[in-house]
């Protein structure tokens, strides 16, 4: 779903140009497959969290139901010896996401505000009854941890259904990428909707006639290779979402565009082609992609006695320095990386026409080429204690995360790549105090401005605080310092993860989604 089409169901504002100008389709990135995500347990009935709370990682594949909950009971060993048994447990009931958003409300009503959302695949507990059929024909549900789902189409208590075996696989919130991505290559992929034949895949790509090593493995050697699921055997389309399936009628749904990427749940052979299951329920061929991998670049979190001012490496080739300007001289210590944070304690020496800054290691670097971040000279009147917010500077590049007073991590970022232009008619990142008010752990971007057309499925840890504005990580670029966006905050991954999980709202674990219009980290967005 693009943006428009989301923040129209959300029934949020539309600020025209901005809400396509998130990303700049620039380059390149990859992900380690991620570890395993746990069912979120239900909790008395409780608000959604206060800015205190913080949200739990989400791992990578839902679990098997446990031996009680299948109604298997407990297992014994001969190790056990003579400890009591335990006493058999009942199932715990569970409800699974079939949608690509499952909306969870305050209140078991449509009429009641939304507060979150699952993705397909989520299983969260739910009360053993419905606590109204209001609308909802299959009864709400009370979720963990808060919220009611009404079953139906989008939701359902039967655990077996196709679509929650397909989307088992699901985001890592623990990693910088929460899913593997792959970036398309010209020609583009098809999007397949079932397993297909060879006459079927010489039809849709006809460039394999050309190029009969076209279908090599690409780059993707490295990645876990399942079994064909079993909902794929004989020819079967692909499972839908709301429980539906792909038509039978074409074995394709089009092809990606140039500027495309992709987030993948699972990936398997057939035929002596390798192809991946995209969290969008399309099979791809991954000779058609070329791996992600993600920026190594990230910001500093400020922690203990270590505080503003810090500086960030914009030359390459500069050095560390032991010993002392204004006494003994100086000897190289190591090399700097370029982008790296330095604490600095504010201490400066002139040698010459060159200037030198202390660093809080007692070392020294030539002020030459740095981005400097020193610590905020009038307190704003948002800045009260414990409040979240971030500063973010258009000219310096900088974002800052405070708590209150205390800056708590800083980085660079890439705002708008008109600069200080007006965000009405350029590429220019708004400027001015908001909330954040919607977070997704990951969401499709995309963007039809002939010339400049882009389909980015999966932009993670995403955080809107304006119409189409957001913060969120850049999976297709490294140019973090720099303006590069189309007025959206671009973050490297690692850092966009961090601040995600600081942030608020929250997200709870195994959700995908969170909103609120009062409780949300301030933005502030200056020159």
């Amino acid at each position: 779903m693009s943006v428009r089409a989301f923040l129209l169901r959300l029934g949020a504002p539309l600020c025209g140009a901005a809400l396509v100008s998130c990303p700049a389709a620039e380059r390149s990135m990859s992900a380690a497959p991620a570890p395993a995500a746990a069912v979120a347990r239900i909790a008395p009935v409780a608000p959604p969290p206060s800015d205190a709370s913080r949200p739990e990682g989400a791992r990578a594949r839902e679990p098997e139901p446990s031996a009680a909950e299948s109604g298997e009971g407990p297992r014994s060993s001969a190790s056990e010896g003579a400890r009591a048994v335990e006493p058999e447990r009942e199932p715990t009931p569970l409800l699974g996401a079939v949608a690509k958003e499952t909306w969870v409300y305050s209140g078991p009503s449509f009429g009641r505000t939304k507060v979150g959302y699952l993705r397909a695949g989520a299983l969260v507990q739910r009360g053993e009854k419905p606590e109204g059929f209001a609308g909802c024909a299959g009864g709400w549900y009370r979720i963990a941890p808060y919220g009611y789902v009404c079953v139906g189409k989008n939701a359902t208590l039967e655990l077996d259904q196709p679509v929650l075996r397909a989307t088992r696989t699901r985001a890592d919130r623990d990693a910088p990428l929460p899913y593997v991505y792959g970036q398309s290559r010209f020609p583009t992929p098809p999007y397949y909707t079932r397993v297909p034949s060879a006459a079927e895949q010489a039809a849709a790509e006809p460039e394999l006639a050309r190029s009969p090593h076209a279908a090599g493995a690409g780059g993707w050697r490295e990645v876990p290779v399942e079994p064909l699921p079993d909902f794929l055997e004989g020819g079967r389309p692909t499972p839908w979402f709301s429980m539906s399936t792909h038509s039978p009628a074409s074995p394709t749904a089009g092809r990606a565009m140039v500027k495309s990427a992709f987030s993948f749940l699972a990936f398997f052979d057939a035929g002596g082609r390798r192809f991946g299951l995209t969290a969008d329920l399309d099979l791809l061929p991954m000779d058609r992609l070329k791996p992600v991998v993600a920026s190594s670049f990230h910001g500093l979190a400020l922690e203990g006695e270590l505080t503003l001012p810090v500086v960030f490496v914009r030359t390459r080739g500069a050095w560390l320095y032991d010993g002392d300007p204004r006494t003994r001289g100086l000897t190289q210590s190591r090399p700097l990386a370029y982008r790296e944070a330095v604490p600095v304690t504010g201490v400066s020496a002139r040698v010459g026409s060159s200037r030198y800054l202390e660093t809080r290691e007692g070392k020294w670097l030539l002020d030459d080429g740095l981005v400097r971040i020193d610590p905020m000279k009038r307190r704003p009147g948002w800045a009260t204690p414990g409040r979240s917010w971030l500063d973010i500077s258009i000219l310096r590049q900088s974002l800052v995360a405070y708590e209150g007073t205390r800056p708590v991590y800083v980085t660079l970022v890439s705002t708008g790549v008109d600069g200080l232009g007006d965000p009405e008619k350029t590429h220019s990142t708004v400027r001015g105090q908001f909330l954040v008010h919607t977070k997704h752990v990951s969401v499709t971007m995309d963007g039809d401005e002939v010339g400049d057309e882009f389909d980015l499925r999966d932009v993670p840890y995403v955080q809107y605080f304006h119409d189409g504005y957001a913060l969120h990580a850049a999976y297709w670029h490294d140019g973090f310092g720099q303006p590069r966006s189309h007025g959206c905050v671009n973050l490297a991954p690692i850092d966009a993860r961090w601040l995600f999980a600081w942030s608020s709202p929250p997200v709870p674990a195994a959700w995908h989604g969170a909103l609120s219009l009062r409780e949300g980290t301030l933005v502030s967005i200056h020159p």
